[in-house]
């Protein structure tokens, strides 16, 4: 209260503390509540995994797609560029109205995930492998038709592998054997969920040659919720950790791996008419001069310069240069295949057998 025309302390404090104070707000006054952020929920497309999930799915495909890239690199005998493109999370509706038909689709399962899922490949990229593994150039086709019996064989023997390198991929998240069990060309016909249930698709894109396509991997939510506590990125480094015992295992196998040496003394182009045509004592000229250093090859890759001569009664060749990089890949692509060798399952065996 005034006394006097004259303001107590606690008066003049109370006075300079309003004026102090923010707009709209005065001394007993509640402090408005904070806003609040809203994030819309869609109930028919509902958010099944967070973005820390998805990481660690990424991180799985990443290394799937190295490992397939080093593999389908040396069965192709070409490079072929394989990266993560997108993960997803979609209706199976959604996934099914994406894909175009024809189209190459293999229906899998696991030993310890409920359900089916896809592995789905354009026919552009998978007749681009087919022509590279029977011989040719890897040209696709200009009109994509239905592949016939022989090249669904081949295709089936491919997704074999690439199925058993995505086990691989996924066994530092959750191990588990693969089983192939159908093949499609018709999206139509593949009904592994519900059309309104969410799934993961993780998308990869696939460069052959001059040849560009992409490889889908489509999960159902409910396939993956089941160890959906196991998708978190610290638990998938933790992991991901090679022991030394698991070192020294792949220093040994690529100690003991065999590798194909060739000394490539020139090459050259002719007519099948004109080889018909060659008699003892005939000279056939070569794309080299005799005084030029010649290819050697690892594993038919040229990786080495180097000169043609004798030593101790053996034709010999000395080492002048080396490509180191392509050396390194070579003895890579080396060893992943004989590791995909020791895993192949026996001839004549059903599609439904552990791989």
């Amino acid at each position: 209260m005034v006394e006097g025309d004259k303001l107590s302390q606690d008066e003049i404090d109370k006075l300079l503390k309003n004026m102090t104070a923010p707009e709209g707000e005065s001394e007993g006054s509640e402090k408005p509540f904070e806003e609040k952020k809203v994030r819309e929920y869609n109930f028919r497309r509902p958010v099944k995994f967070s973005r820390e999930q998805q990481r660690t799915l990424q991180l799985v495909h990443e290394n799937f797609a190295r490992e397939l890239s080093t593999y389908l690199s040396g069965r192709c005998r070409t490079f072929v560029d394989i990266n993560y493109a997108s993960i997803d999370q979609i209706t199976f509706s959604e996934f099914q109205q994406s894909l175009t038909s024809p189209t190459y689709i293999a229906v899998f399962s696991t030993s310890s995930l409920a359900g089916n899922a896809i592995l789905q490949v354009g026919l552009d990229i998978g007749y681009a492998m087919i022509d590279r593994l029977l011989g040719g150039p890897g040209s696709t086709l200009e009109e994509i038709r239905t592949p016939t019996d022989v090249e669904t064989a081949i295709l089936r023997k491919e997704s074999s592998v690439m199925l058993r390198a995505l086990s691989k991929a996924w066994s530092t998240i959750e191990p588990f054997e693969v089983s192939l069990e159908k093949i499609e060309t018709n999206p139509q016909f593949i009904q592994i969920a519900p059309p309104n249930e969410m799934t993961i698709l993780v998308t990869l894109s696939i460069t052959i040659r001059d040849v560009q396509g992409f490889m889908n991997i489509c999960f159902p939510s409910s396939t993956l919720e089941p160890i959906s506590d196991k998708l978190s990125t610290r638990m998938w480094t933790q992991t991901a950790k090679k022991s030394p015992e698991v070192q020294e295992k792949l220093k040994n196998m690529l100690m003991l791996s065999k590798l194909d040496l060739t000394a490539v003394l020139g090459k050259t182009d002719i007519c099948i008419s004109d080889m018909l045509k060659l008699q003892i004592g005939d000279v056939v000229r070569l794309d080299s001069f005799y005084q030029d250093p010649i290819d050697f090859d690892v594993q038919g890759v040229s990786i080495f310069k180097s000169k043609v001569g004798t030593n101790k009664g053996f034709y010999a060749v000395q080492i002048e240069k080396e490509n180191k990089q392509l050396l390194e890949k070579t003895f890579l692509t080396k060893v992943l295949n004989e590791k995909f060798k020791t895993d192949k399952p026996r001839e004549g065996g059903s599609d439904k057998g552990g791989m």
